[in-house]
């Protein structure tokens, strides 16, 4: 008897590109979509806040520059998104949420060494460029979803 993991499982539920409403329902419930654009939204709203001088909480550097850390980091790396691999939806929201995390730790450094016009013309182009594609992506994927 051949036995298989509850991921194993999950994953091969969704390899399918064509999975019924009942799955896409499952899956849209347990991805949080809208909770996980919402994260990243926030995290801009405080890194700009340290961009505009405005705050001084600390911002945890050893963390930030991780995007497997996050929710959506681990949505991404984990199989809840494995239906998705294929798309070009996945692979953006891929690259544009490892580019947020990277970018944002970016940024913290050139506030700490003193670059404030580099910090913020990085925050205000690159970084938030970086944003508007993971909430592009995520836009496709739930519309998807829904499909």
């Amino acid at each position: 008897m051949q036995t298989v993991s509850i991921a194993q499982d999950v994953t091969r539920k969704y390899e399918v590109a064509d999975f019924d409403g009942y799955a896409k329902r499952g899956l849209r419930d347990r991805l949080n979509i809208i909770a996980a654009a919402e994260a990243h939204v926030v995290w801009k709203n405080r890194l700009g806040n340290h961009v505009r001088g405005v705050s001084h909480e600390p911002l945890g550097a050893a963390l930030l520059g991780q995007d497997g850390i996050c929710q959506l980091g681990r949505l991404i790396n984990g199989t809840a998104l494995a239906a998705f691999h294929e798309k070009d939806a996945y692979r953006q929201l891929r690259v544009a949420h490892e580019q947020f995390h990277r970018l944002a730790l970016v940024v913290v450094d050139k506030l700490k060494a003193g670059d404030h016009t580099g910090a913020t013309a990085l925050f205000e182009n690159e970084y938030s460029h970086a944003l508007h594609n993971i909430l592009q992506s995520l836009s496709q994927i739930n519309r998807l979803l829904l499909e």
